[in-house]
């Protein structure tokens, strides 16, 4: 019915694509013109080929020969039709006029063909319209009524499906309209990740094909598969603000913890070493000291949430392990959590990632890697640190604790870089991509990859981190005069670590790559001023949003100052060394491991590495890489190896030959 409905669309004048992402968008991976024109041929033909096969069964008085006739001699291009008169409109899309005003027949005309309002001519006259009769659109609508039928439970998708779209289907085990639904059934709202190249947004049109189908069998589709994760995670949160739920004593998040007054540390029941005397803080508890130390990272909110979520573990365990306040921890508890990191028991560990308000919400997901316990400790220090300095506790357990012992210890792997073969055929993926790329939307063509080549570009052309690209500017850019021949050069300004500043140069061609991604983004609307230096291009999503009374509606966000953050590049990265490490393993020489394995901080290993390699004084690139200490920097120079071998192997020469 989907199909006859878009060639229905495009014998009456309305354009191709419009038809099409209306129609049968929802079962197709591709919404190019020239594959949208070739499916709708190929569709016709379909049609006037079991028509015709239909025809030759027919009685004498019930043959179609004359719409099929009519049909294949009808104009085949988009829009090639007139538009039909409002009779005709009203006619073939059922519309009773008994039923239905003038007034809501022109709305639903206008809807259908995408026209705004009444054109200077009015509506097409019956002259210029499809004949009532023999006109094309009634060849179709016979033709369809003998035709078409509705999807039945059995039939193989790939009746109703793209070949390509049924194709991965299948190859994930659905081949059937029912297998499609007890598949989504089964595995909730993120089937769709079973398929290869799906999409949640295609995923969703396929659900909504589906629906009515299966609404009535014992296939139907649940609920919770309708409606997105996102959704139903912004239902339990608006729902929950909406219960009164007290505190409790039990393993659950900080701002849940209902913490008896023998473990709070408070004036009734001091901690050990407390001072019982006035502090900084003007704490009167340990939570209230914890939550006063935390504030202070308040304007750093990746640290805050990283310190918060440390203290808040090491906060429980106080409590619910050792059974005692946290001002009276001592050494031999801060060792015995040392030890409780390392493989923390199963209920202290959660199955997934969950929202802080589900029950299964747990502070930890699994044993911590040797850098993450590090870390761990080192908040945990700082912490007690900061309560001893404001005078709230007389000492610090941490500093017994070796927080070395057992740990493996931490070296820069700069193994992950990319070698210049590698990084040759990074550029050459990138120069194909953008030479095939066609333009999508209000996205030009080969945008996105302009953009692609000026992130990769920039993190391996200058050493810069990740989190300091995604939060430059246009402000952060100037050209100044070098030398004294007053060479002008581009320097980028960016905040460090530390919110420390430094500047780094960038080449000529960066620059222009960095003009041209603006370029490319401000062809699509108005940049803010400054702009920034990553931009997107594209809308960000709506997302699930809690509201008052218990509710959740679908927020459309805005553009938020263009800014493409660093979740976002880290993404686009990944997917794309994903996307072409299989086109690397064709290649002799080449490791597609690697580039699954690659990540963005592998683009700062390769600057740094190659910086070495070509003699770069090890104090611009400390200068450049943002190292706060020298000896972080004398690691790319300590580990070239080729060199290394290289200029050895010219020494074990010169011993033999003397």
């Amino acid at each position: 019915m989907h199909h006859f409905a878009f060639l229905r669309a495009c014998l009456q004048g309305l354009d191709v694509r419009k038809a099409w992402e209306r129609y049968l968008a929802f079962g197709e991976v591709s919404n190019h013109s020239r594959h949208i024109e070739r499916q709708r041929a190929l569709l016709m033909q379909r049609v006037l080929r079991e028509a015709q096969a239909l025809n030759l069964t027919l009685a004498e008085d019930e043959r179609i020969t004359a719409e099929l006739a009519l049909l294949a001699q009808a104009p085949q291009g988009p829009g090639a039709t007139a538009l039909p008169s409002l009779d005709d409109f009203a006619a073939v899309h059922g519309l009773d006029s008994d039923g239905w005003s003038e007034q809501d027949l022109l709305r639903e005309y206008r809807e259908c063909f995408g026209l705004d309002g009444p054109t200077e001519t009015g509506l097409p006259s019956p002259a210029a319209a499809v004949s009532n009769s023999t006109g094309p659109l009634r060849a179709l609508l016979r033709i369809e009524g003998l035709l078409s039928r509705r999807p039945a439970p059995a039939d193989t998708l790939s009746w109703w499906l793209s070949p390509v779209l049924a194709t991965r289907l299948r190859e994930a085990g659905i081949a059937t309209v029912q297998a499609l639904a007890q598949t989504a059934n089964v595995h909730g709202a993120n089937w769709w990740r079973r398929v290869r190249g799906l999409g949640a947004t295609r995923a969703q049109a396929l659900l909504d094909w589906l629906k009515p189908m299966v609404a009535h069998s014992d296939a139907a589709l649940r609920e919770d598969v309708l409606h997105p994760p996102q959704r139903r995670a912004a239902l339990r949160t608006a729902t929950l603000a909406t219960i009164d739920t007290p505190p409790r004593w039990a393993l659950v998040p900080w701002e849940r913890l209902a913490v008896p007054q023998r473990l709070a540390g408070g004036a009734a029941a001091p901690g050990l070493f407390a001072t019982r005397m006035p502090n900084h803080l003007g704490a009167h508890d340990d939570r209230q000291a914890v939550e006063a130390w935390l504030s202070q990272f308040r304007d750093k909110p990746a640290t805050l949430r990283a310190y918060r979520k440390e203290v808040e573990r090491f906060y429980l365990w106080c409590l619910l392990e050792r059974d005692k306040p946290l001002s009276s921890m001592d050494s031999l508890d801060a060792q015995a959590y040392r030890d409780f990191i390392r493989q923390p028991p199963a209920s202290w560990c959660a199955a997934g990632v969950v929202t802080r308000d589900d029950m299964g919400w747990r502070p930890f997901r699994g044993p911590l890697s040797p850098a993450s316990q590090r870390q761990a400790l080192v908040v945990v220090q700082a912490l007690f640190d900061g309560l001893r300095d404001a005078n709230y506790l007389v000492g610090n357990p941490l500093r017994a604790v070796n927080k070395r012992a057992a740990l493996t210890a931490s070296r820069m792997d700069i193994d992950r870089s990319f070698t210049d073969a590698e990084w040759a055929f990074i550029c050459a993926q990138v120069d194909l991509e953008e030479a095939a790329a066609r333009g999508r939307g209000q996205v030009p063509a080969g945008a996105e990859q302009r953009r692609l080549r000026m992130v990769l570009e920039l993190l391996a052309g200058t050493g810069l981190r990740l989190s300091e690209i995604a939060g430059a500017t246009t402000a952060s850019l100037r050209s100044v005069a070098i030398g004294q021949e007053a060479r002008q050069a581009v320097l980028l300004t960016v905040e460090g670590k530390g919110g420390k500043q430094r500047e780094v140069p960038l080449a000529d061609d960066l620059a222009q790559l960095v003009a041209r991604h603006h370029a490319d983004a401000s062809s699509m609307g108005a940049l803010p001023s400054p702009a920034p230096l990553v931009c997107t291009l594209a809308d960000a999503p709506p997302r699930w949003v809690a509201t008052v009374g218990g509710r959740a509606e679908l927020q459309v966000r805005g553009a938020g100052g263009r800014a493409l953050g660093a979740s976002g590049l880290y993404r686009t990265l990944k997917r794309f060394f994903k996307h072409i490490a299989a086109e690397a393993h064709l290649i002799d020489g080449l490791d597609a491991g690697r580039f699954q394995a690659a990540s963005t901080h592998w683009l700062r290993h390769t600057f740094a590495r190659q910086g070495a390699a070509a003699q770069v004084p090890v104090e611009v690139l400390q200068q450049a890489l943002g190292h706060a200490s020298l000896s972080t920097t004398t690691v790319y120079l300590s580990t070239e190896r080729f060199r290394m071998v290289l200029e050895l192997e010219k020494l074990h020469r010169r011993r033999k030959a003397g």
